[in-house]
């Protein structure tokens, strides 16, 4: 399940099961603002990215981009991705 964990005013870590996957953060030095989202499990390849108008749009663009991110790379991988990351904190 993912959940968002406040950082700072419109400043969002998002999580799955407790683990930090992502971060989605509202964009005011954009005009107009907008709501920027990002994957960050390392893995070779790209991260996905991206930016809706509202955080709604962005929690569902995240999911999305979330689940195939996940489905393309396995298990193993995020495991291996995960005990890098928190290696680091």
């Amino acid at each position: 399940m993912l959940t968002l964990h406040l950082d700072a005013p419109d400043d969002y870590t998002v999580k799955e099961d407790g683990q930090r996957i992502g971060r989605m953060r509202y964009a005011r030095e954009r005009v107009p603002g907008i709501w920027v989202w990002y994957i960050q499990v390392h893995i070779p390849g790209g991260l996905p990215a991206g930016s809706a108008p509202d955080l709604e749009g962005a929690k569902a663009e995240f999911r999305e981009a979330w689940e195939a991110f996940k489905a393309k790379h396995g298990p193993e991988a995020l495991a291996r991705a995960y005990a890098e990351m928190n290696i680091r904190g």
